[in-house]
């Protein structure tokens, strides 16, 4: 099996938010939306792939008995980490005199 995309603590983007087959066969699940910055909290290893839980998205109590559910990584892409930029030069360029 090929290694996973994303590893625990990674911060991610969700570029897929389309639930409906999951939210049809349990409504109370907690999904991700596109937008927010999540955090890998946990990886599954799945036999479509590996599957993640995120931080602030708790669904362990919705089907006791069972694992949490998890989602597919293919829907998530990686933050682009920040470029460090130097505060000093960017100012002297927004400086006229």
């Amino acid at each position: 099996m090929k290694a996973p995309l994303f590893r625990v603590g990674q911060e991610v983007i969700c570029t897929n938010d389309d639930f409906t087959l999951l939210l049809v066969q349990n409504p109370n699940i907690q999904t991700p939306k596109r937008g927010p910055i999540y955090t890998v909290r946990e990886l599954y290893d799945t036999h479509r792939g590996y599957g993640i839980t995120l931080e602030g998205i708790n669904n362990a109590q919705v089907a006791p008995g069972f694992p949490e559910a998890n989602f597919h990584e293919s829907r998530f892409a990686p933050v682009p980490p920040l470029e460090e930029v130097d505060i000093s030069a960017a100012i002297e360029e927004c400086v006229t005199v």
